[in-house]
């Protein structure tokens, strides 16, 4: 699995969950990138793309828990 983060995400408050999930989660892949070409998403709220897929929640803390939930 490869989780991907767009800069701009990280720089508005993501930071933690890339960091907490390396740290839970230090066997899947996490990757930076500078735009995923998904601005809607990033616009409404904070997302990442696992699998193509946008994964948007409304808080960094909404987030985090829904990978876990993924990740299980």
């Amino acid at each position: 699995m490869k989780i991907k983060y767009c800069k701009r995400s990280l720089e508005q408050g993501l930071k933690p969950v890339y960091k907490s999930m390396k740290k839970k989660y230090p066997n899947i892949k996490q990757k930076k990138t500078g735009c995923l070409k998904q601005c809607k998403s990033c616009k409404s709220g904070c997302f990442v793309m696992i699998k193509s897929q946008p994964i948007i929640e409304a808080s960094p803390e909404k987030l985090y828990k829904r990978l876990k939930k993924i990740v299980g």
